[in-house]
């Protein structure tokens, strides 16, 4: 009996892991391959919406005035989103909530401030966060009542984003078109394999640190079997090549272990962005870690103005400030106040082939348009730059297009290992039943069957023997 090695052990935890998750790490592979350019194919399928054609000399509307043209066409909605595409012959987008939302949630927030200055928020948001943790659930909004998750999704349903004209004020139509259906349909596979999200969430969390697992017990047996062959490049050649010209069996197997280890950094920075959308308990170990909790959009100190009972001040004098602080082309958002304390937050960010994803972001008071806070993307720390980029570092826009294209190729190697794992292991099982087989052919017709003595012929040699 052949000895149980560590690297038996290895190939055990690798296969038996593999068949077990395989179908829906390749589900997660394929819908990640297919949303890496999600964004640019939705721009090409509704190239009407997205391009728009103008004259030589036009000029776009003032912000404030597109603003206030919409309102008066959605009178039950209020605008709290402007996106603003580096391109001018691009159409501007402008997200309109409905009041009574925006009322809603104001009203949540006060009194959510109000017991948390009263002490009574702390210990309840702990409860939630032993709950969450036990449960493997995702955000702190998981772990509220199903009746009040159905309602955060049915506000996403009322929350519309349109494509506008910035040169006429047209109304395009909305972003909710057949092809960013899809797109969201492919995203709710990934991240939940359109199951109810308690239910898919932890499942493809699951699966996920399962291949994580399967990556490092792959990189184990990828490694030469031998300590004493390191020194060797014969050890290490076969790692690293795919022999095209050997037959289909080995160029499965070599396609398998090299394009395998070529991915393995990247495939695995995949996996653990990817656990920060499964496991608030990850998540917190991130922040621990890196000193700044993911997806915590923290917003600028609020302060009272006294100017606060006048009339807002105009966009177009913030969007003016915004640009002379970054005073660089890009895209550009704005999330205009909520509320009658809230800041107008401008993000900016570089487009172009290879191009950061960092975010920069300045706040103005409302009212006086007094700068409040300007947080340029290069002045956090590490830590904090690492966990901002967490969403870019996922799904490949970290820097542009350059990014994507790798991210593309990577997800596409990643898709194939499900499959050419599982027929490396049929390929073994026929290999070890064609075994069996030559085995038993070769053993004589008689070979194993029971010895049946000839008791006549016993008795005539012992009759014999007698009469001698």
């Amino acid at each position: 009996m052949k000895k149980y090695t560590f690297r038996k052990f290895m190939n055990d935890i690798h296969l038996w892991l593999g068949i077990g998750s395989g179908i829906i790490l390749f589900i997660i592979c394929l819908t990640g391959t297919i949303y890496v350019f999600a964004r640019d194919i939705t721009e090409w399928m509704d190239k009407e919406k997205f391009t728009l054609t103008f004259s030589e000399n036009a000029q776009p509307l003032q912000v404030t005035q597109l603003v206030a043209s919409l309102e008066k066409e959605k009178t039950d909605s209020k605008v709290t989103s402007i996106q603003i595409p580096e391109g001018e012959e691009s159409a501007w987008l402008f997200t309109l909530t409905p009041k009574d939302i925006l009322l809603r949630r104001s009203k949540e927030e006060r009194e959510a401030k109000l017991k948390e200055r009263n002490g009574e928020n702390q210990e309840a948001k702990g409860r939630r966060d032993e709950k969450a943790n036990q449960r493997g659930r995702g955000t702190d909004k998981d772990t509220k009542p199903k009746a009040e998750r159905g309602k955060g999704r049915g506000d996403r349903e009322r929350i519309k984003t349109y494509f506008v004209n910035p040169y006429t004020g047209e109304v395009l139509g909305n972003t909710r078109t057949a092809s960013s259906k899809f797109f969201m349909t492919i995203m709710g596979l990934h991240r939940w394999l359109l199951l109810d999200h308690d239910i898919g969430r932890p499942i493809t969390g699951t699966a996920t640190v399962i291949f994580i697992l399967i990556e490092i017990t792959g990189l184990i047996l990828w490694l030469p079997p031998k300590l004493k062959s390191w020194k060797k490049w014969s050890a290490w050649k076969a790692g690293f090549k795919v022999k095209t010209d050997a037959r289909w069996k080995r160029i499965n197997h070599d396609l398998h272990n090299t394009l395998g280890f070529y991915t393995f950094l990247l495939i695995t920075l995949m996996a653990l962005t990817g656990l920060c959308f499964s496991f608030e308990w990850f998540r917190n170990g991130v922040g621990n870690v890196f000193g700044a909790k993911p997806f915590d959009d923290r917003k600028a100190a609020v302060i009272q103005s006294e100017y606060r009972n006048a009339k807002p001040e105009s966009l177009d004098f913030l969007l003016g400030k915004a640009d002379e602080i970054y005073p660089y082309k890009g895209d550009l958002r704005i999330s205009l106040p909520k509320d009658s304390v809230s800041p107008v937050t401008f993000y900016k960010v570089h487009k172009g082939f290879i191009s950061s994803a960092g975010t920069d972001r300045v706040f103005f008071d409302q009212y006086s348009g007094d700068l409040l806070k300007k947080e340029p993307f290069s002045d956090k720390r590490i830590g904090e730059q690492i966990v901002a980029l967490i969403y870019p570092l996922h799904v490949g826009e970290v820097f542009g297009t350059f990014t994507k294209i790798i991210y593309f190729i990577a997800c596409l190697i990643a898709t194939s290992l499900p499959v050419t794992g599982t027929i490396i292991w049929i390929n073994k099982l026929r290999k070890k039943s064609d075994k069996e087989e030559s085995v038993t052919k070769k053993i004589p017709s008689g070979a194993g069957k029971p010895f049946k003595p000839n008791v006549k012929v016993a008795l005539t040699v012992m009759e014999s023997n007698t009469n001698n």
